[in-house]
């Protein structure tokens, strides 16, 4: 029978308690998970009829940590040993013998690697316009020389400074995309370019009317064209059939009654909605929606004014709003969509349109719609709804359920209704904003001490885009020669101050990076791989398996056995990969008994244990351990002989074990709330301002 020294040294005590500490340590990172969640969760909230997230509204999260934590373990031994002796004059001779042996099993584990953007795209750089000033940039062999800026050479393609920041960025942007291959030219250095507005003053404004100037930090939405009373109203109405023929008195036209004699539901609505409103009334048939909202080129912040029959996309935002909010089981999905350019760079189309879905889903949750009636689906590029008019296919699409067939159209009068009236049709008006009783009649804009009154200051646009344009020029002409000033996109005023800037993303058009220098007003923010390997993996990377090479190929590449296509998304590359390592064991190219699947951007392999993991880019390809964990299982048995003898006696020899272990653990842990640091919070905040303007 083995010792209890032995007994105790299998015991691996000292694994055990590590396994306690662990236990405490993924606790925390998982506590520290829920923290950000929550504070993400907190700034992307607005409650319904409010413009303020709840952190601005004061919310904070709490941060868990543990203060203390103690790993007890308690473990009891018993051994004894009793012997029992019976003698009789004789001689006898008695053998005892018992076997031990060791046998190690084989065991299986799993690891897991998770995969970084999964985009495939080639390396990328940042640079920032900090200043209205002169300035040089140099990008691979093209050098751009901002309003007469001397670089290294002293040369430069001139680019116009203008006379706000953001114009000279817009400017910038224009002169670096022709250096891109996206213009189809034969070469390019750039393989795309985009911009966005970085905000870090944290300038803000407030307002008399905020049920027609809606701000939120460094932003002011026009809600509406700001009339005197009785203002925009929009008539909304529903049509179940068209027997007998639908007859609507216009108001519009000191209660005309026009009769329509269309055949089906949805065209009596659009034709009683070009009586109404013929520039930009909304029908609903179906899941279809007869509106949709475009974009210009490589943009995805605001739609355009000049393309399409919507020249106010605002009043189509406010319709559909309206829409929803008059049928509260509704849900809407906005597909995303862009035009399909060769040669495009990869992925980029997918996020351009889902960056498209996702600003009219912010615009529609600040018209009080909740964000969790809404889905925002990007589709990637298309040609399915005009291949040769571009402009057609840069759209986000309204696909509605839940919505009975219905109208949406402006009107200036207060009544509206169907005749003859009917359980299947109706019409009633809706105010397009909703002031309070006490709300003055003039709107007053306040920035920097400074009060813009509407009418005065700055004059009401016929739309929402034009009043936006309007007010932002009375606040930059107020703050002319200061660092202070607007701009405005759409319907927004964007405001901006001491530390704002325009931030370029430039994509390589090959995995080979350009050189990239720049002086004066520009500055380089992130250098093309910023001397480590990009995040997101690349043509030619690997996954090692044991002593096989895993190799990526190119997006839309079809994998040749050992490699992996490149997915436009992080999940697409995890599928592949997952099914690149079955298919791998299954061949016999890799060990048999290997497994993978994935789930999002995670892949799980499970294998023999030991099995070793590696990856050529480890920034991209993230390894839960650098082998398969698991621990084998033994099985052990005693191996011993002893010869017991007398001479002329009769010996009986009792020899009795007792051995017993048993024992117990316990965490005694604190655990303790403390307030979020306030650069979180500002991370956070700056974070939601990019992504959720």
């Amino acid at each position: 029978m083995p010792k209890a020294g032995k007994i105790l040294a299998d015991l691996n005590i000292s694994d055990f308690i590590r396994d306690m500490g662990l236990a405490i340590a993924e606790a925390q990172t998982k506590l520290d998970t829920n923290s950000v969640d929550q504070t993400l969760r907190m700034g992307q909230t607005v409650l319904p009829g409010m413009t303020q997230n709840l952190l601005s509204l004061g919310l904070r999260p709490a941060f868990y940590h543990f203060q203390y934590a103690d790993l007890e373990v308690n473990l009891n031994v018993y051994y004894s040993t009793t012997v029992d002796v019976d003698v009789n004059f004789n001689y006898d001779r008695e053998n005892e013998s018992s076997e031990y042996s060791l046998e190690t099993s084989s065991a299986s584990g799993s690891a897991t690697l998770t995969v970084q953007d999964g985009e495939g795209i080639p390396p990328y750089a940042c640079l920032a316009l900090v200043a209205n000033a002169p300035g040089h940039l140099t990008v691979g062999t093209t050098s751009y020389a901002l309003d007469g800026g001397v670089g290294p050479n002293s040369t430069g393609l001139p680019v116009a400074r203008q006379d706000t920041l953001w114009e000279t960025a817009q400017e910038l942007l224009v002169a670096l995309r022709n250096n891109s291959s996206w213009t189809n030219q034969a070469a390019g250095d750039l393989g795309g370019v985009f911009m966005d507005w970085e905000m870090q003053s944290g300038v803000t404004a407030s307002t008399t009317r905020p049920d027609l100037y809606a701000i939120n930090r460094s932003v002011i939405t026009v809600r509406t064209s700001p009339q005197a009373a009785p203002g925009d109203n929009l008539v909304i109405a529903r049509l179940g059939s068209v027997t007998p023929a639908p007859a609507l008195l216009l108001p519009a036209t000191n209660g005309t009654r026009y009769t329509s004699t269309a055949a089906t539901v949805g065209a009596a609505l659009a034709d009683i909605g070009q009586q109404v409103d013929p520039a930009a009334f909304v029908v609903v048939s179906g899941a279809d929606c007869n509106r949709a909202l475009y974009f210009d080129t490589d943009i995805h912040d605001v739609p355009t004014t000049t393309y399409g029959t919507d020249r106010e996309p605002s009043a189509v935002l406010d319709a559909v709003a309206a829409l929803l909010a008059e049928n509260p089981s509704a849900s809407l999905v906005l597909e995303g969509w862009a035009d399909l350019r060769t040669p495009p760079a990869p992925g980029y189309n997918q996020r351009l349109s889902q960056k498209r879905a996702d600003y009219v889903l912010r615009a529609l949750t600040s018209r009080g719609v909740a964000a969790s009636r809404l889905t925002a689906r990007g589709m990637g590029a298309t040609v399915d709804f005009s291949g040769s008019d571009l402009a057609a296919n840069r759209r986000v699409v309204f696909k509605f359920a839940g919505v009975p067939a219905a109208l949406v159209a402006r009107t200036v009068a207060a009544t509206a209704a169907f005749d003859p009236t009917g359980a299947d049709r109706e019409a009633r008006i809706v105010p397009r904003t909703r002031a309070a009783a006490n709300a003055p009649t003039t709107a007053v804009v306040t920035f920097r001490g400074t009060d813009f009154t509407q009418g005065t200051t700055f004059a009401v646009g016929a739309t929402a885009e034009s009043t936006a344009a309007n007010l932002a020029r009375a606040i930059r002409d107020a703050n002319a020669n200061t660092a202070f000033g607007a701009f405005a996109r759409g319907d927004r005023v964007y405001l901006y101050g001491t530390g704002d800037h325009a931030l370029f993303t430039l994509f390589a058009r090959t995995p080979t990076a350009p050189v990239l220098s720049a002086a004066g007003s520009i500055r380089v923010a992130r250098r093309f791989g910023d001397g480590r390997p990009p995040a997101s993996p690349q043509p030619r990377d690997t996954v090692v398996i044991d002593n096989v090479q895993l190799v990526a190929v190119e997006t839309g590449v079809a994998p040749q056995p050992g490699q992996f296509t490149l997915g436009v998304t992080a999940a697409d590359t995890a599928r592949n990969l997952a099914a690149a390592i079955t298919a791998g064991s299954s061949s016999g190219l890799l060990a048999a008994g290997l497994q993978a699947q994935s789930a999002g951007n995670i892949v799980t392999v499970s294998g023999p244990s030991g099995t070793m993991l590696g990856t050529s880019n480890p920034a991209a390809f993230l390894l839960s351990a650098n082998r398969i964990a698991g621990k084998p299982s033994a099985d052990r048995e005693e191996s011993s002989e002893r010869e017991l003898r007398a001479l002329n006696v009769d010996a009986h020899l009792a020899v009795k074990y007792e051995l017993s272990v048993s024992g117990s653990s316990t965490i005694k842990a604190r655990l303790v709330a403390v307030p979020a640091p306030p650069q979180f919070l500002q991370a956070i905040g700056d974070y939601l301002q990019r992504w959720y303007p």
